[in-house]
């Protein structure tokens, strides 16, 4: 057993540094893509720069075709262009297919049982999509974060007797992503003949749920509609997004304690498991091979998820 403790913490030691060096290598990429970015803003290309639609499926085209015939191939393509994210659904589909097998697997090294390995497999099945939701919703963020900032340099710009379009090209030119790539989207759409009202509407389909977005949207094609000062409206949806973050951060304060006990409450029974198995194998065997052990698995794992779903909506607040 001590071996195998051993064992364990080197392999955690060589992740780690592993896992820093990946960091500092994703740092300098992410520095480099930004200033390139910059560059092709304001009009430098690179060589070979197409118009065409980069393939999202697969980069195969035999592959390719054969993902357009799956329906839920779509939704996960839709999933990847939400996120930013640069790979393609054969990628994602193999590493699902990886997560999964992995899971399976280490749950029968484990042994821990048939039905707990099918479940670890197809939790594992489940991983990439569900880190790329995270992905997206955390863009979704930082973009309604960095929307105030924008919205006051296209109020400035519009000021200045540029037109909304014009306004569009600044943000994307000056500010950070993923602000600067939605903008730049928009503006490249309505360069290419699309019209700015539908521009602005895919903006927010590819960033669903974005409320901040959504007023944006909505405000600004009513304008073009009716007419009237869109920079002293774009200043006071600035206003007010700033003043609802305001808002959720004295929440996150106040209900940072009970998400903390939430976290806590929610990993401790797995750090026991985990541990139990490792320091006392034959102790947990009832447990895994029996079928009364099986019920009391499906038992605690239901009022575990159970007591999670209650700890999330006490720190939620309906407004």
């Amino acid at each position: 057993m001590r071996e195998a403790l051993i064992l364990l913490a080197c392999v955690a030691a060589v992740a780690a540094l592993e896992g820093a060096r990946q960091l500092l290598r994703w740092s300098a990429e992410r520095r480099r893509d930004e200033l390139r970015r910059r560059l092709d803003a304001i009009g430098r290309q690179e060589p070979g720069a197409s118009l065409l639609r980069d393939r999202r499926l697969s980069a195969h085209p035999t592959l390719d075709a054969a993902l357009r015939a799956i329906p839920f191939a779509h939704g996960l393509e839709k999933l990847l262009e939400q996120a930013d994210s640069r790979r393609t659904v054969a990628q994602l589909a193999g590493g699902s297919a990886l997560a999964g097998v992995a899971g399976l697997v280490g749950a029968s090294l484990l042994g821990l049982g048939t039905p707990i390995a099918v479940l670890a497999g197809a939790v594992g099945l489940l991983v990439p999509a569900a880190v790329l939701r995270a992905q997206r919703d955390r863009r979704s963020r930082k973009l309604s974060e960095q929307l105030p900032e924008a919205l006051d340099m296209m109020a400035r710009s519009l000021r200045a007797g540029h037109a909304l379009t014009s306004a569009f090209e600044v943000v994307a030119s000056e500010m950070a992503e993923p602000v600067a790539v939605e903008f730049g989207r928009a503006f490249e759409s309505q360069r290419l003949g699309l019209p700015v009202e539908q521009a602005i509407v895919e903006m927010t389909e590819r960033t669903p749920g974005n409320r901040d977005l959504e007023i944006f949207a909505v405000s600004a094609v009513i304008q073009r509609e009716t007419g009237g000062n869109l920079a002293e409206l774009l200043g006071s949806i600035a206003e007010t997004i700033r003043a609802r973050y305001r808002f959720y951060g004295k929440l996150r304060v106040l209900t940072a304690e009970g998400r903390a006990s939430g976290l806590v409450l929610g990993a401790l029974p797995l750090l026991m498991l985990v541990l139990l198995r490792i320091v006392n194998p034959e102790y947990l065997e009832p447990l895994f091979l029996t079928a009364s052990g099986h019920a009391v698995l499906a038992a605690a794992a239901g009022s575990w998820l159970a007591g999670l779903t209650w700890l999330y909506r006490l720190t939620q607040v309906d407004l």
